[in-house]
């Protein structure tokens, strides 16, 4: 491995450690509902886009598998929150 690569590897790691343990202390500093929900799910999405396109290499794939993949992780953090929401709405 490159020095480059080693460097930006490194720093990938560091930052999903960060959106994992923002998630966490939203979560665990009592942001329940729907704001809570929303920023664990934004976080969520940002690392799993990140992850497909960096470390599945998807960022020089065709268009098409990015847009795909993109808006099914999109979809079930949409589908997540609005779980939320409906128990929130009917409890």
């Amino acid at each position: 491995m490159t020095r480059i690569a080693a460097r930006q590897a490194t720093r990938a790691w560091f930052l999903l450690v960060l959106f994992t343990a923002l998630s966490m202390i939203v979560w665990h500093v009592g942001a329940r509902g729907l704001v809570g929900s929303g920023i664990v799910l934004a976080a969520t999405v940002l690392k799993g886009r990140w992850m497909l396109m960096d470390f599945l290499k998807l960022r020089h794939a065709p268009s098409g598998w990015q847009i795909a993949l993109s808006s099914w992780l999109i979809l079930v953090a949409v589908s997540a929150w609005s779980a939320t929401a409906i128990n929130l709405l009917r409890g």
